[in-house]
């Protein structure tokens, strides 16, 4: 009768066991990055779209007088959005009293000259979004920051012959 290694038993059932446990592992892995990465290209997306929205409704409302109260997808995990008066970026005088008490990367980008007047805001992660010439608003030595609510911006955009104002609606 032939006896049967019951250790080497154990030891191949053992390899078979973490070899499971690796390939389980690497599965995962590259599960997770794959998601990931179309999560990352879904925000990217959401986020030209909306830049793009933005644009179309300051060009579009310029029209004296007129007023458009517009509701638009929060992207990404964007809760606020801020806009600074296009005249301000413009003047290096007036770009020296300029204040966005919300948000100093906002204020230094001003300061600095850089052409940028949208931004999104999430997490304290500032990103600036674009730059229209045509953004105006009551106060140009501030910067407006709407929050989101309900994962969309209500907007008022106004009419001013040369520009858009916008406000919080």
């Amino acid at each position: 009768m032939l006896k049967r290694n019951k250790k080497g038993q154990m030891a191949g059932q053992v390899f078979i066991y973490i070899t499971a446990i690796i390939v389980i592992g690497v599965i995962a892995l590259i599960g997770y990055n794959a998601i990931d990465k179309i999560v990352k290209k879904s925000c990217d997306a959401d986020q030209a779209t909306f830049k793009l929205d933005i644009e179309n409704e300051i060009e579009s409302r310029t029209s004296d007088g007129s007023v458009y109260m517009e509701k638009l997808n929060a992207p990404c995990e964007y809760d606020t959005i801020c806009f600074v008066d296009a005249s301000i970026i413009n003047s290096p005088v007036a770009r020296v009293s300029f204040q966005c008490t919300n948000n100093t990367i906002i204020q230094n980008s001003v300061r600095q000259g850089i052409q940028q007047n949208i931004f999104v805001i999430s997490n304290q992660q500032t990103k600036q979004l674009g730059y229209s010439e045509l953004i105006s608003s009551t106060d140009p030595s501030k910067c407006l920051c709407i929050k989101e609510r309900s994962n969309k911006f209500y907007l008022t955009f106004s009419g001013r012959g040369t520009s858009t104002e916008i406000s919080a609606t």
